[in-house]
């Protein structure tokens, strides 16, 4: 792999998404572009407004409109979670579904962070899969929702199965980063990282 052969990835924001599992992301491939032998990886952000906002406050004005997507350009689907207070609904839009059906029947991963797994499950992806998801949401059973939708749930705190890496909350995000970095470029890609990066 070389520094031509990027690496597309497609990052989903809803309304109140929990802003350290987006940035995790955005940060963690950003490191690609010091290393000239590693391919430069593209964080693509999208969204259904101009203006999306974390439920901490981070604003961010999507990379490119939803309607301009084309699921095959991405090798990633990213969906962190958030707050259903804040408007993180909008997540379980058939939209969200059909895209990512589209970008894991091409062969491409899928990462979700906290409750982000749920509209993956409810589109028919992890269906006889393992998955786990945020274990304390006051008002919503997560771990029932997922086996609504044929999940076999895992206590782990990451769950990687069928191209589809699931964890319980935004203390994980990094390590999904770097798993999701694995999967794409390989280990010695992500260990690199790590170490400029000094994660341990």
């Amino acid at each position: 792999m070389t520094k031509s052969d990027s690496v597309d990835i497609l990052l989903f924001l809803a309304q109140g998404f929990e802003d350290l599992e987006a940035a995790s992301v955005i940060d963690v491939f950003g490191w690609t572009q010091y290393r000239d032998h590693i391919p430069d990886t593209k964080v693509i952000t999208t969204g259904f407004h101009p203006t999306v906002t974390g439920r901490y406050g981070i604003k961010i004005a999507p990379d490119i409109q939803f309607n301009e997507i084309y699921p095959s350009d991405y090798k990633a689907l990213v969906l962190p979670g958030g707050f259903h207070s804040h408007g993180f609904d909008e997540a379980y839009d058939p939209r969200i579904h059909e895209l990512a059906r589209n970008i894991h029947q091409n062969c491409g991963f899928i990462a979700t962070m906290c409750v982000g797994v749920l509209p993956i499950a409810d589109a028919g992806l992890l269906e006889g899969k393992k998955a786990t998801t945020y274990p304390y949401s006051k008002n919503h059973d997560n771990f029932s929702r997922l086996k609504t939708n044929g999940v076999i749930t895992q206590e782990e705190n990451i769950v990687i199965d069928n191209r589809i890496i699931s964890c319980k909350g935004p203390g994980s995000s990094l390590e999904v980063a770097f798993l999701l970095m694995e999967c794409l470029m390989g280990s010695s890609v992500a260990n690199e990282v790590k170490k400029y990066m000094v994660y341990k």
